[in-house]
């Protein structure tokens, strides 16, 4: 597997608990094309530190291990998926 989504939340979030659903879709639409990891920072505090992320949710994009890019706080579920699309064709691309 190459590309990778490290989803930083916390259940007490409002906002990540109503990006979840779309979590849960982006997972199933790319199902081995894309492994999620669901990182909840109260149980793991020191992952905002080590992702440089700023607030939850923080979605950060990563390709063969290198990020290529992130996007945090609400976002529509086109968005997030034009998103996740544009990153992963730009990386192969190159």
């Amino acid at each position: 597997m190459k590309a990778k989504m490290i989803v930083l939340f916390a259940h007490w979030c409002p906002k990540c608990n109503m990006m979840m659903p779309i979590v849960d879709e982006v997972e199933a639409y790319y199902g081995e094309k894309l492994q999620v990891v669901r990182i909840d920072v109260e149980k793991e505090p020191g992952k905002m530190e080590e992702y440089e992320a700023e607030i939850v949710p923080t979605f950060i994009l990563f390709w063969e291990e290198h990020e290529v890019g992130r996007m945090a706080g609400m976002l529509g579920e086109k968005t997030v998926y034009a998103r996740i699309n544009s990153m992963l064709l730009n990386e192969n691309a190159k």
